[in-house]
């Protein structure tokens, strides 16, 4: 077959060149007319032969050799296949800068955004009687205390989003579960309804992502009474959150407090029985966009919000109610200040700091209240360097730590800077703090170790964040 295509093509050229040969020559033309003539019918002869071998050459249907050629119809057939898995035309994928990679539909209604972050941590810890009840002691090393990876955007409409966190343990690095909520807002109004596994509607630094907060790690008041991020199951109704109100609110019915990635069983099986939370926003000056920060980077307006919230969780026989109150300025590209309070008051606490402090029985319960004040400054110089300070003064109920233990106020005391190379995607950030009194409890997360005979603590901590 493939003889009889090259012997075609090479007699066709020979064509061409007798006919171009005819219109530059004419010495005896009849000569050139004549052999033309015998080449014209000797093509004429191998078309016939080859088109009578034609159905010879189509692939067999019981037996095919690798190498054998694909019939025209098979290799429409087989292009056709491939242009349909390659028609994205209404499909659009890119990087959009401050937000990352992503892949959408022209209409928007369909958003996949992939991305994922780290930080990367040095922390050193002094303690003044940390060892053998009279010594000091001091510790050092590298840790990853985030490292998240993250699925959000919409599907079938704008108004239906999503958002799935998975991240590792700081102590273990084990891969857990921890956002994962699917919200719809319902299309010419204010309102939206959530429900999973979704930040407890409650105090705005342990709403605020972790990428954003203006120091390297949560306050105390954050990570030990409101456990971190803050996670809960249930489901919730919000108001304002999809328009420029001046006002805004979501409330929620939970499984309560430290009770994410179980099933539905009361206390004691799972840490919890149920609860509510609920949070109002008053925006006075700004963007609502600014709030989602504690620094003023990239601000265009003054920002002025008032916020308010309270969660209950009911444990077994024990009821906690927390309760905030708390105020953010900002000056764009400048000064940032938040103030809040916190108290918590337990019925039938059994527990210590940082536990729902659940009871079942006839176990020795007492009612508990702590009181908690944070304060932060910041102040933004040249989009890249910020220096900050916070305060962090906590009251604990003695009913929660061991008897005769030297604590009952904590103090935090922390000065620092970030560095902003990219923005948030990737700043460096440092922190020195020191407790005039240290702690009775530990957490991971904020590198704070119990000092059980008082003294004071000091903790250093030097982090890279990155944002893919």
């Amino acid at each position: 077959m493939r003889l009889i295509i090259v012997l075609v093509l090479c007699l066709t050229f020979l064509v061409n060149a007798c006919f171009a040969q005819t219109t530059q020559k004419s010495p005896d033309q009849q000569e050139l007319l004549n052999r033309l003539d015998a080449l014209q019918a000797e093509v004429e002869q191998l078309k016939a032969q080859l088109k009578e071998r034609a159905p010879q050459t189509q692939p067999s249907t019981t037996s095919q050799s690798p190498d054998s050629t694909l019939s025209t119809r098979q290799m429409l057939q087989d292009a056709d296949r491939h242009s349909q898995m390659l028609d994205w035309t209404d499909t659009v994928a890119g990087y959009a800068k401050g937000k990352g990679f992503f892949i959408r539909s022209e209409d928007g209604n369909f958003l996949l955004h992939p991305w994922a972050f780290i930080q990367v941590r040095n922390a050193t810890n002094y303690r003044q009687y940390g060892k053998n009840g009279t010594e000091s002691d001091t510790q050092n090393g590298f840790e990853i205390p985030r490292m998240k990876f993250i699925l959000d955007g919409n599907v079938f409409s704008p108004d239906l989003t999503y958002q799935f966190i998975w991240a590792t343990s700081d102590t273990t690095g084990n891969l857990g579960l921890q956002d994962a909520w699917v919200r719809y807002h319902i299309p010419h109004t204010d309102f939206a309804v959530r429900a999973g596994q979704i930040r407890d509607p409650f105090d705005h630094e342990q709403i605020m992502f972790g990428t954003r907060t203006l120091t390297p790690e949560r306050s105390i008041v954050n990570n030990v009474f409101i456990n971190g991020d803050g996670v809960v199951k249930g489901a919730s109704i919000g108001y304002g959150y999809d328009s420029d109100s001046f006002f805004r609110t979501e409330v929620a019915i939970t499984d309560g407090m430290r009770n994410i990635n179980t099933t539905f069983q009361d206390f004691p099986t799972n840490p919890a029985n149920w609860g509510a939370a609920g949070r109002v926003e008053v925006k006075l000056t700004g963007k609502w966009d600014d709030y989602s920060q504690f620094t003023t980077l990239g601000n265009k307006q003054t920002l002025l919000v008032l916020g308010a919230g309270a969660d209950y969780t009911e444990a077994g026989n024990t009821g906690a109610l927390m309760h905030v109150v708390d105020a953010q300025f900002g000056i764009p590209n400048g000064l940032t200040l938040y103030g809040a309070f916190l108290g918590r008051y337990t019925h039938n606490n059994t527990g210590a700091i940082g536990t729902n402090g659940g009871a079942t029985g006839a176990a020795a319960t007492h009612d508990t209240y702590d009181t908690t004040f944070r304060f932060l400054a910041g102040y933004l110089i040249a989009q890249h360097w910020e220096p900050f300070a916070r305060y962090e003064y906590i009251h604990v109920d003695p009913s929660e730590i061991p008897a005769g233990s030297p604590h009952t106020v904590i103090q935090d005391i922390t000065v620092g800077f970030n560095y902003y190379i990219f923005s948030h995607r990737a700043k460096f950030s440092a922190a020195a703090s020191y407790l005039p009194n240290g702690s009775p409890v530990a957490n991971t997360l904020g590198d704070l170790l119990v000092t059980p005979n008082g003294g004071n603590e000091v903790i250093i901590q030097a982090q890279f964040q990155l944002i893919l």
